[in-house]
């Protein structure tokens, strides 16, 4: 039981942290961590890279991707 417990925390946790990255991402553009993946696979591809847009993300979504994230720890210091 304990360790289906657990592994219910792991999958909390990076639901969590997969909403706040989603939410701090600016609209139309991938999370950080793909982005970089996306570029190297264009890459391997043989194709340009994708141009860059200065897109940003309101302070409330940045706000709200914040307190996901402190979520996201409460969730792993728990007990």
């Amino acid at each position: 039981m304990e360790l289906f417990l657990q592994g219910l925390r792991v999958a909390a946790v990076i639901a969590l942290l997969c909403i706040s990255a989603a939410l701090a991402t600016p609209p139309g553009r991938l999370p950080l961590a793909l982005r970089g993946l996306k570029k190297i696979m264009r890459k391997d591809q043989g194709l340009a890279p994708d141009a860059t847009t200065n897109a940003t993300v309101s302070p409330r979504r940045k706000f709200l991707a914040f307190i996901v994230a402190l979520l996201a720890v409460a969730v792993v210091l728990w007990r």
